[in-house]
Order: structure tokens, then C-alpha cells, then sequence
């Protein structure tokens, strides 16, 4: 057997073996996710343990502004890693394109609508359209991140332009 063909052999099941686990890093994500925007857990608001560690100390005030700021910044990295995975499984290997970023984000859109449609009827959750459209900003910087490094592999690669 040729040094190609062994080589080829394999790296045959490369693909299928990382899809698989970025399926499974997903659902794991998914269902953390899920736990923390719709269950009714008893955890200490973030916003004032980020006010008391950090900016009290840099001397600013905390104002409705600033917490809705930063729970626009929170979504948005919440929803990063989403967007990275999702793009990184839809697009399966293949170079990035903006169908693939499109779809990805279409999906994680309707996903972020249908968490705060359900966050309308829990009693102890606020649905906000503010919050849709930071998840999906987030996962725009995601699908952007893994475009990046995508461009970057397959230029980097010997043998392609």
C-alpha cells in the first residue's frame, strides 16, 4: 500500500469523528442553555456581581442603562459559541460561505425567538426583543469567528493558494 492511500485511510473517518463531536458539544451547550434561560434557578444576579467587582471600582455609577448593556453583552457571549458550532457543523468541513453563515444564523435566530416566546409564559423569566437580537449578534461574531479560522486552515494548508 502506497504512503498516499495509508494516509488517505486514515483521515477518512477525520470528519465524521470531529462532526460528531462538535454534535455533541452542541447538544451539551444546548441543554446548559436551556437550563439557564428557562429554568427557575436560584442564582445570584450577575449584574450586581459584575457592578460590585469591577466598575464600582473604576468609579461608575450603576444605572438601568449600564445593566441593560451588559445583559446585552452577556447574551451576545452566551450566543458566540452557538454560532460557532452551528456554522462549524452546518458547513461540514467545506469552505465558508454565506449560505452556510446565513442558515446557521436563520436557525439560531429561531431559536433565540422561540426561547423568549416561551420566556413569555414563565412567570419568573422577561421576554424581550432586545434579547433576540443581542443572542443573535452574538452568534453572528460566532459563524464570524469560525469563518476566520476556516480562511485561515485552508491557507495555510501546503498545496492551495
Amino acid at each position: 500500500m502506497s504512503e498516499a492511500a495509508s494516509l488517505e485511510g486514515r483521515c477518512e473517518g477525520r470528519p465524521r469523528r470531529a462532526r460528531r463531536i462538535v454534535v455533541a458539544a452542541a447538544l451539551v451547550y444546548l441543554l446548559g442553555l436551556g437550563l439557564l434561560l428557562i429554568a427557575p434557578l436560584r442564582i445570584v444576579h450577575y449584574h450586581d456581581q459584575i457592578w460590585l467587582f469591577t466598575l464600582r471600582r473604576l468609579g461608575l455609577g450603576w444605572t438601568a442603562g449600564r445593566e441593560r448593556a451588559l445583559d446585552a453583552v452577556v447574551n451576545a457571549g452566551v450566543f458566540m459559541p452557538l454560532g460557532f458550532l452551528g456554522h462549524r457543523w452546518w458547513r461540514a468541513g467545506s469552505p465558508p460561505s454565506w449560505a452556510t453563515g446565513g442558515v446557521t444564523l436563520t436557525g439560531i435566530c429561531l431559536l433565540a425567538a422561540g426561547v423568549e416566546i416561551a420566556q413569555i409564559f414563565l412567570p419568573w423569566r422577561n421576554a424581550s426583543v432586545a434579547d433576540v437580537v443581542s443572542d443573535v449578534t452574538g452568534a453572528a461574531v460566532g459563524v464570524g469567528l469560525d469563518a476566520l479560522f476556516a480562511r485561515i486552515a485552508l491557507r495555510a494548508r501546503p498545496g492551495r493558494p
